[in-house]
């Protein structure tokens, strides 16, 4: 199955735990243990029953976590305590956790592939824990392809802790073939996310995992779920990146929903084995309410979630609660994350299993949604006998009318709220997003052979074995940083900045190309301000962009449209060396990147003298395996 390859085709033409049970601390698969008794809250928390269109909250004066309380945490601690406030977090236990990274060949579709496992499985074990828990993660390479890896905690601030980003050629070296990194870091946050390698294209090959951290929810639950939406290949990433950088955009050959699907092979290839695919299936009880934790952790595209037969209450987008709204469709941009409440209230009278959809996004802006006839949607079953093995007897609606679109940003709004001053007349920096003619920039766009994203003045790569730290002095004398590296300085503390992403302008070289594309734009160490989302049918220069200011929507990951532009704010709280780049990772592996130096003279204090022993240390290994590493050899990528 080539999902959507009729628009793609469309597309080129167009460029030429409080009270939950906490795990256990010390297993990578955590189970229930001990947690404070629930009690019966004295204050009044909205219940939000399904009919109920709004809320407005006001801060309680204390009570405990419970299903019919889930606003609540502890006798101090609820959802409308600010934890990007250190002081403000509850204090919570150390959770140990050990991935092993590995080679190995599975079928999650039922087809056969060479993939890159966590623990021996894909996708990899839960990380999972409570607000305020501080996670050890020790990561062991243990690949036989001579590939370095790392892991990156995907959307946690690492407030003071950057030097754990897991970004590899920023804040460490790869960790060589046999070698160990444990990262450390406390939960400010809590909600849901996921973790990936941030070495190359890993991810795209299996290296992924979903993080909960329990804490306080908008709209109450009784049960929860958690569900990974991935677009899946075939083809080793590796191989596929030659295909990106000559101008020709891969394709997913399929989908996964938490690893499982049942791919349409052809019984006579080798490789298909159609019974080790799947549906995941899970399991409700009539009247009870669902949290259900959706991750997209896709390479390529936005997903469109909708189950048949139910609607549901958005609670949180990334990791900012939010006052829930109602919906029955979701889009879920790459890196996005949306926690949703669902009653059990279907009609059952003539069936009790229910389909769970997940459709493809990834078209030109402006056209109409995907067809249903061009990929089945069908990805998952909700149960309400939990005997039944059936698929559901109806074929699923289809959403047509859910234009591929970031959710509407009027409808995201934190709980807890922040006004954000106005920026100022001229913005601080701005990005100006282009596919660019490679590897000289001065070739006419046509006639060049390969390819590469620019974000900022060029495109983006950097050296694992001298990342960001090196370059800041941890390994001897400060020295200027390469352009490749595409760093911007924020030097001031506490301070509002502000950055327009614009994908709609006229470009003068001859080698650039503004492709209507639309892309996930993701920042590494903080939640930013959405101030403007504008896109390309809105674009219109004799217009005054009128900005959010007044509690806009929060977020790490935010949807750039194609042929429009983003309007992004976020303050300087949080020194360290970050990443910002599009989710779309063959974007990122071809340069769509750039990283912000914050604060830089608090950076390297974050160090104890043993951390820069072993960044020197595995630093050192890392450049000694490299130099006879057959990777070096052929077209590299970005490295981030």
């Amino acid at each position: 199955m080539r999902i959507q390859a009729a628009f793609w085709t469309l597309l080129v033409g167009s460029i030429g735990a409080g009270a939950y049970p906490p795990p256990s601390p010390l297993s990578a698969s955590p189970s229930p243990s001990s947690s404070p008794p629930a009690q019966q809250s004295d204050c009044n928390i909205p219940s939000l029953p399904p009919s109920d269109p709004s809320s407005i909250y006001d801060t309680p004066p204390g009570c405990w976590h419970s299903p019919a309380n889930r606003a609540c945490w502890d006798n101090g601690h609820n959802i409308w305590t600010d934890f990007e406030d250190l002081k403000e977090v509850p204090k919570g236990v150390v959770r140990k956790y050990e991935l092993i990274i590995t080679n190995g060949e599975i079928a999650p579709d039922g087809y056969t592939v060479s993939k890159m496992l966590v623990n021996g499985q894909y996708p990899g074990p839960k990380l999972e824990g409570n607000w305020g828990d501080t996670f050890e993660v020790t990561v062991k390479n243990r690949l036989s392809n001579g590939n370095g890896t790392s892991i990156h905690f995907h959307g946690i601030h690492q407030l003071g802790t950057n030097r754990m980003d897991g970004a590899s050629g920023i804040t460490q070296c790869p960790i060589p073939v046999g070698k160990s990194m444990t990262y450390k870091w406390r939960a400010n946050q809590y909600g849901t996310s996921w973790y990936h390698s941030h070495f190359s294209l890993q991810y795209t090959d299996g290296v992924v995992g979903p993080i909960v951290i329990h804490g306080p929810s908008s709209a109450n639950y009784d049960e929860e779920y958690t569900l990974m939406l991935t677009d899946w290949f075939h083809t080793p990433a590796f191989t596929l990146y030659y295909n990106e950088v000559r101008g020709i955009p891969p394709l997913p050959d399929s989908k996964l929903l938490n690893g499982k699907w049942r791919f349409p092979c052809n019984s006579t290839d080798p490789r298909c084995v159609s019974k080790k695919g799947g549906l995941s299936d899970i399991v409700f009880r009539r009247g009870r309410r669902y949290r259900l934790r959706l991750i997209n952790t896709s390479t390529t595209y936005m997903q469109t979630f909708w189950i048949d037969g139910h609607t549901f209450w958005v609670a949180a987008a990334d990791f900012v609660p939010i006052e829930p709204y109602k919906t029955d469709v979701i889009n879920v941009a790459i890196g996005q994350r949306y926690d949703i409440v669902v009653e059990a209230d279907a009609n059952t009278s003539e069936q009790t299993d229910f389909w769970i959809n997940m459709k493809a996004c990834l078209i030109p802006p402006g056209t109409s949604p995907v067809d249903c006839t061009a990929e089945d949607a069908r990805t998952g079953i909700v149960r309400y006998n939990a005997s039944s093995t059936e698929d559901p007897p109806t074929v699923s609606n289809c959403r047509d009318q859910k234009m591929c679109r970031d959710e509407p940003k009027e409808l995201v709004r934190p709980i807890v709220k922040r006004k954000v001053p106005p920026p100022p007349e001229k913005m601080l920096e701005g990005f100006y997003i282009s596919s660019v003619s490679f590897p000289n920039e001065s070739t006419p766009y046509e006639e060049a052979d390969q390819y590469r994203w620019n974000m900022a003045n060029a495109t983006f790569a950097v050296e694992w074995t001298h990342p960001t730290y090196s370059y800041l002095g941890l390994e001897g004398e400060r020295q200027p940083f390469p352009p490749s590296y595409q760093s911007i300085y924020l030097n001031e503390k506490d301070k509002w900045v502000y950055f327009v992403i614009n994908a709609n302008y006229t470009e003068a070289s001859q080698g650039k190309r503004t492709v209507p594309l639309d892309h996930p734009i993701h920042l590494h160490g903080h939640d930013f301000a959405v101030l403007a989302q504008v896109t390309h049918e809105q674009f219109n220069k004799a217009t005054p962009v009128k900005y959010d200011l007044d509690n806009p929507m929060r977020r790490d990951t935010a949807v750039l449209p194609g042929g429009g532009f983003l309007v992004i704010a976020f303050q300087t709280n949080n020194p360290g060396a970050w990443l910002l780049h599009c989710h779309l990772a063959f974007h990122s592996s071809t340069g769509f990147a750039v990283q912000f130096i914050e604060r830089e003279s608090e950076i390297l204090e974050q160090f104890s003298g043993r951390q820069v022993k072993l960044y020197h240390e595995q630093c050192e290994r890392w450049r000694s395996d490299w130099k006879t590493n057959p990777a070096r050899e052929g077209i590299r990528d970005s490295g981030a």
